[in-house]
């Protein structure tokens, strides 16, 4: 699968170093060419280029400046229409880092409004990069990546990606669900801002008791 990558940070490194050694067709874009050509080299991917053409792939990763995403997303919504769209940005500001749509659209529904014809999935948005890097998969649990999209064919593609990285995909529900991770993702990076350590992640349990009456009070 040819699998786009809009950015050259941590993520676009770490996720982008994983799905090739699962034999996907990775090409990166940024609008410094020269470095997304040197991280293409260094992780063995396809190719670099600019964002456009990292756009014209059957799934894009958004991996930019949140401040960046919407107008980026925008220029290419002719090439997005039809690809999935994966956001895993937040808009989060210090010092509290909480949303700065909170209580309103998501980043990622505010993406999907702007690229209509894409196919939006947020996904990776509450995992740190060093969750990703080569080795941590010996050193901790399988990452669980949250899932929100209202395309559920589109969540399933992602889902699949997901597992081939080795990492446990969790369906949390409708893209408005969006606005919850963005929030979690908010206190991961708070907490890391106050010393807690240098990266942290959340994992979803399920209870055992799936009686409807389970946890009730009289």
């Amino acid at each position: 699968m040819r699998i786009g990558i809009l950015g050259t940070g941590p993520m676009t490194t770490a996720l982008g170093a994983r799905l090739v050694r699962a034999g996907h067709e990775v090409v990166i874009g940024s609008r410094e060419q020269a470095r997304a050509r040197s991280l293409s080299a260094d992780i063995g991917a396809a190719g670099a280029g600019d964002y456009r053409f990292a756009a014209r792939a059957d799934v894009v990763i958004v991996a930019l400046r949140d401040t960046e995403v919407l107008q980026i997303v925008e220029s290419l919504g002719d090439i997005l229409a039809g690809s999935v769209v994966i956001d895993l940005n937040n808009p989060l500001d210090p010092p509290w880092f909480e949303s700065r749509y909170a209580g309103a659209e998501s980043l990622a529904e505010r993406l999907a409004g702007v690229a209509p014809g894409a196919r939006v999935v947020k996904a990776f948005n509450t995992v740190y990069a060093e969750w990703l890097a080569d080795g941590a998969e010996a050193r901790f649990p399988a990452v669980q990546v949250f899932l929100a999209s209202d395309d559920e064919g589109a969540k399933d593609a992602v889902a699949a990606l997901v597992r081939q990285i080795g990492a446990e995909p969790v369906d949390v529900g409708p893209l408005r669900t969006a606005r919850q991770l963005e929030s979690l993702a908010g206190l991961e990076v708070a907490l890391v801002d106050r010393g807690y350590a240098p990266y942290v992640g959340f994992r979803l349990v399920a209870g055992l008791d799936a009686s409807p009456t389970a946890g009730a009070t009289s």
